[in-house]
This record gives structure tokens, C-alpha cells and sequence, in this order.
């Protein structure tokens, strides 16, 4: 039985060249997107958790983020100086509703 992949990616076909050619690194990225989605988002946090606290750390340009409701709150964690407890901070506040400042 063939697993599907635990990531699928789309992209343009630029960006798709690219990320054939070079793969896809932290040096690579201008901009972070996040939707609104409610508790949706909160699926995410284990995904915020590797790209803010460990995989984008690794480059030193500037990124632009870029969010609506829990996409905001989510990029905004992101701006903290540490950002994986913070991520784990914000998603027991949505969960409970105690949405206390970290």
C-alpha cells in the first residue's frame, strides 16, 4: 500500500520550476500568507511550530506576514522572540478562551 505524501505543494509554474531546480529553502520565502479560518487554523500550529521555530530562523532576509483573524493572530505569534511556546500558548488560549497577551 502506497502512503500518500505528507505535504502536497502548489504552485505556479515558476515557483514549481524553482523549487524542482533548488528546492525549496528558508532564503527562498518573501511572504507567509494566512487565511482566516477560525479554529481551522489552528490545524496549523504544528506546521507554524517547524516553519517560525526552526526552519525560517535559518535565513536573515525580512519576510512579509501577511494575515486575517486567526491568520493574524497566528503571524503575529510568529513575531515573537519565541515563537514555538508562544504557538502553543496562543492555541490553549483560542481553545479555552483565555486569549491573554503571551
Amino acid at each position: 500500500m502506497t502512503l500518500p505524501p505528507a505535504l502536497d505543494l502548489f504552485a505556479g509554474p515558476l515557483a514549481r520550476r524553482h523549487i524542482e531546480q533548488h528546492g525549496l529553502r528558508p532564503r527562498h520565502v518573501r511572504t507567509i500568507p494566512a487565511a482566516a479560518g477560525g479554529p481551522k487554523g489552528l490545524i496549523l500550529g504544528p506546521l507554524d511550530r517547524f516553519i517560525f521555530g526552526d526552519w525560517l530562523p535559518q535565513s536573515d532576509q525580512t519576510v512579509d506576514l501577511v494575515g486575517a483573524s486567526i491568520g493574524a493572530w497566528r503571524m503575529a505569534t510568529a513575531c515573537l522572540a519565541a515563537p514555538v511556546p508562544a504557538f502553543e500558548q496562543l492555541e490553549t488560549g483560542y481553545i479555552h478562551g483565555d486569549m491573554k497577551a503571551p
